[in-house]
């Protein structure tokens, strides 16, 4: 069943560093938790009674909890939002717009879903795995990062996926090079794969490159700023390969019309 779109205060549940300089953050909303489904992200701010920052943070949502009215995100402390978010303690209010955005498609029955995801790309994933996983299928996972130290830890991988595979552009830790070399050998084992792909947008490139020529239909959720989560702004704006039916032409929204598209769509 579809959720609509609600504008809620939550509770900070609990709030921990798990990788370098990466935060895990779960809310608690009190009453009905709207169900953000896998993809869909939502717009959030330290407090409603701020104004510093200005503007809600947009990040996708990682893990839903119906039965714990919780769910979580993850980000990485960058600037003064995130440094303003990462200050917050359990039990400080926290305001939440959401769910936003149309979530990944389904996958289909006879498909194998591969899941590719980089530095903080990979939190959507997270949320995709453990649904697919929730529903009979088994998803591969891989992740990549900088270092060993910027990949999240097992725990918060797992539950997405048995089958995780990692790369880090140093070699400290799994693959020494890009999830892309990964992503190769998985489209070689797989008879019927389908790519699901979330990071840097250099990566979600590469991935798309390397999926159009193998002939394999890739989804992207891409990463761009979105100030106001609803499509009034238009500062989230990317291109397609051809008009679409909009006011802004070739352009679409990423906020409303996205996060997620099929790769093939985009000017990368």
């Amino acid at each position: 069943m579809e959720e609509t779109t609600k504008d809620l205060e939550g509770v900070v549940f609990s709030h921990e560093e798990v990788a370098d300089g990466f935060r895990f953050l779960q809310i608690r909303i009190d009453g009905h938790l709207p169900c953000a489904r896998p993809g869909q992200f939502v717009q959030i701010r330290p407090s409603r009674t701020t104004t510093t920052p200005f503007l809600r943070m947009p990040l996708s949502v990682s893990h839903v909890d119906r039965v714990g009215s919780t769910f979580g995100v993850l980000y990485d402390v960058v600037g003064p939002k995130t440094r303003a978010l990462s200050d917050m303690n359990e039990g400080d209010r926290i305001d939440c717009l959401g769910p936003l955005g149309n979530p990944f498609p389904d996958v289909p029955d006879d498909a194998r879903p591969v899941l590719v995801g980089g530095g903080i790309g990979v939190p959507p994933l997270l949320h995709l795995g453990t649904h697919l996983r929730s529903t009979g299928m088994d998803p591969i996972l891989i992740v990549g990062a900088r270092t060993a130290g910027k990949h999240l830890p097992l725990e918060l991988l797992s539950p997405a996926s048995e089958h995780v595979r990692l790369a880090t552009d140093d070699g400290s830790l799994g693959h020494h090079g890009f999830v892309t070399d990964l992503l190769a050998q998985a489209l070689k084992e797989e008879d019927k794969p389908v790519v699901y792909t979330c990071g840097p947008h250099p990566m979600m490139a590469a991935v798309a490159s390397a999926t159009e020529s193998a002939d394999v239909r890739c989804y992207s959720s891409l990463e761009e700023y979105m100030a106001c989560g609803f499509g009034v702004c238009v500062g989230c704006v990317v291109e397609r390969r051809t008009q679409a039916n909009s006011p802004y032409d070739q352009f679409t929204r990423v906020c409303v019309d996205g996060p997620v598209y099929d790769a093939t769509e985009i000017v990368w």
